[in-house]
């Protein structure tokens, strides 16, 4: 098995935003009966979320953020 180690300066950001994903859905597998639900990210908060993290990777992995970026517009032209 091999591990990846991502030493990158704005990589905090990335990983704050993954784990508030995480966290969000595991909330909500142990609350799926709750009755007041989070509200639903919209189309462009889901696409700034996506913008937000090919940000955090532009430095290390450019081709990867470029990816994520032409994810966000698509996503935001549907």
């Amino acid at each position: 098995m091999t591990t990846a180690t991502l030493s990158h300066a704005s990589s905090g950001q990335f990983l704050a935003t993954v784990r508030q994903l995480f966290s969000a859905w595991f909330n909500a597998q142990g609350t799926a009966k709750a009755a007041s639900a989070p509200r639903a990210l919209t189309v462009f908060e889901e696409a700034e979320q996506l913008r937000a993290m090919a940000n955090d990777l532009l430095s290390s992995d450019p081709a990867f953020a470029q990816d994520l970026y032409a994810a966000a517009d698509r996503h935001e032209g549907q």
